[in-house]
Formats: structure tokens, sequence, C-alpha cells
């Protein structure tokens, strides 16, 4: 009789698969998690550049504001940064405005009558109303990068340092 030898030191066909199943599920995985990690590397750093050019454009028109005159509303500012031609700017003036002004007013009569209150307090805030539509502006800047179609925008208030307070009528 011939003795059969038995060798169970090695892996079988099964078990060399499953290993190879399960490594495979792993690296998709991490691949994946890599790629998209690569993707979201590539749109923060476009929006920091983005981000950063439009923080110049606002910190030029605060260093140096234009004349505030009602004709900056009428359309809007655009050109071409000289570092980045691919990318461009749009600069957007708005006057300011009391929002609700009739709510804040308080636009009903007092119950009792008496309206002499009403009416001092109906002038102090018309006073208020113009003098900060006239002293406030808003500017908003818009930055685009022309190859990829992204945008950033950043708003902030200019005060019209030429505009002298008026106080008339109270």
């Amino acid at each position: 009789m011939v003795k059969q030898l038995k060798n169970n030191s090695g892996f079988t066909l099964i078990e060399v698969l499953i290993g190879l199943a399960i490594f495979a599920v792993f690296i998709t995985a991490y691949i994946t998690a890599q790629g998209l990690n690569i993707t979201d590397s590539i749109e923060m750093r476009s929006e920091i550049t983005l981000r950063e050019y439009a923080v110049k454009k606002v910190n030029e028109i605060v260093a140096y504001p234009p004349e505030l005159k009602e004709s900056l509303t009428l359309k809007a500012e655009t050109g071409k940064f000289e570092e980045n031609e691919n990318i461009s700017y749009s600069v957007e003036w708005n006057k300011f405005i009391v929002p609700d002004y009739e709510k804040i007013t308080g636009q009903e009569t007092p119950e009792d009558g008496d309206d002499s209150n009403n009416s001092i307090q109906k002038q102090i805030f018309s006073v208020v109303k113009d003098n900060l539509e006239k002293l406030i502006w808003q500017v908003r800047v818009t930055v685009k990068d022309e190859t990829t179609e992204e945008s950033f925008s950043l708003s902030t208030w200019i005060s019209n340092e030429k505009y002298k307070v008026q106080i008339n009528g109270l």
C-alpha cells in the first residue's frame, strides 16, 4: 500500500479567493476616498483663490472709495485682474434702505388720540432714515473664474465720509 502524505500547511484556492475579494473591497474603498479627497482639495483651492481675489478687491475699494453718488447703482463695474486674466470681477453698489420703515415708525395712531408725540417720533425717524440712506452704502464684489464658471461673492458696508449729517426740521 502506498502511503498518502497529507500536507495541510498551505492555503487552499478558496481561501486565496476570499482573501483577494476582501482586499479588493478595501482597495476600492480606499481609492474612492482618495479620489474624493483630491477632488475636494481642488475645489477648495479654487474657492480659496476666488476668496482671496474678492478680499483684495474689497480692500482696494475700502482703501480708495469712489465718490458715492446715485450713478454707481445704475450699472455694475466689471473687469479682470491683471495677475490672472481668467478671473473676472463685478462690483455692484446699493444704497442703504431702512427695512420695514413703516413698521419701525409705528404708522398706527395711538388709542388715546394724542398724536403730537407720535408726529415728533415720525420726524425723528424720518431724519434718521434720510441720513442713513445717504451715509451708508453697500458694495458687493463677485469674482468669477472664467475657466470653471465658479464664483464667489463678498459684500460689505461703506460709509460716505464726505456726507455731513443734517438734522433739519426738529
